[in-house]
This record gives structure tokens, sequence and C-alpha cells, in this order.
């Protein structure tokens, strides 16, 4: 069996943490967790359930700024429409991660917004599969990051009504 990333008592933990006012100046950071997404066909009727890994690397700098961040989801597992999933990674979709900083006289904080994607075979059709979190820097020196996942499967040509993903996700600093 593939590792379990997903920790539902560390998302609580991670989540009642407050937004961060000590994020660095400077350096750069890799965070390490999980995600869970259930599916849905227009959101209503339940299609499956995946889970897996997620790997970001975010590079701090002064004052307020947007910063580019790098990173994946990976061994993805699960379920959809009856077939089982497994996903060895999903990559950030150029240009859809991006950290931004905020200063506000010795405060500072951020957030992260990410979404993962791709084309793939899933359930035996070409389908895309879009994954986006976003999540302010939270606790002592932003060194955690917990919020929702949100995304869609559409069938090619992508045209079609999407399978909705709705989950959560968390991930702290090494």
């Amino acid at each position: 069996m593939p590792p379990t990333y997903f920790d539902r008592a560390a998302f609580g933990v991670l989540t009642a943490r407050p937004a961060s006012s000590s994020v660095p100046q400077s350096g750069s950071a890799s965070y390490e967790g999980g995600f869970v997404a259930d599916i849905r066909q227009a959101d209503v009727t339940p299609t499956g359930r995946i889970e897996g890994g997620l790997t970001l690397g975010l590079d701090f700098a002064p004052g307020s700024t947007t910063q580019p961040v790098e990173g994946r989801l990976h061994d993805i597992t699960g379920e959809f429409l009856g077939a089982a999933v497994a996903i060895d990674a999903l990559p950030l979709v150029p240009g859809n991660g991006r950290l931004v900083l905020t200063q506000d006289g010795g405060r500072r904080g951020g957030a992260v917004e990410a979404g993962f994607g791709a084309e793939l075979p899933l359930a035996g059709e070409t389908r895309r599969l879009d994954i986006a979190i976003d999540s302010p820097l939270r606790g002592a020196g932003g060194r955690a990051l917990a919020g929702p996942v949100t995304g869609t499967i559409l069938t090619a040509p992508f045209t079609d009504q999407p399978h909705v993903l709705a989950g959560q996700f968390h991930a702290t600093a090494e």
C-alpha cells in the first residue's frame, strides 16, 4: 500500500494556527504534506476519491512582492468512476503558482496559491485533471500551510459537465 500523506488530525491542528506575521525576509523553504479530495459529478453524485502527497518550494524576498512557486502533487491514488487511480506526479501548471508576500510595518505575512494539472488517462478515457490549493502561511515563521483543495476532471473534448473535486490539504516546512 502507498503511504498516506494526508492526516486529518494534522489538518485540524494546522488550520487552527493563525496566519503568520513573521514570514522570513529571505531564503527558501521546502514544504511536504498531503491532500485528499472527494469527486462528484456536477458537484452532486459521488464518483470517487483521491489522495496523495504534496511538495512545494518557496523562495522568500524582502518587502511586499509576488514570487513564483515550485511544486507537484505526487503518489496520487484512489478511485474514479469505479476504476483505480494511480498517478505518479501531477505538475504545477506553468505560471499557476505564486507566493504573495505582504509587509505591514514589522509584520510580514504571505499566502500560497497553486494550480496543478495535466491531461491523462482516467477511467479508460483521456481526461483533464486540475487541482488547486490555497492557504496563508501559518504559525511562527510561516512554517505551515493548510486549506481547501478544489478542482475538476473534464473528459475530452473538455466541454462536458465536470466532475468537481473538493477536499483539504496540509504541508509543513522541513
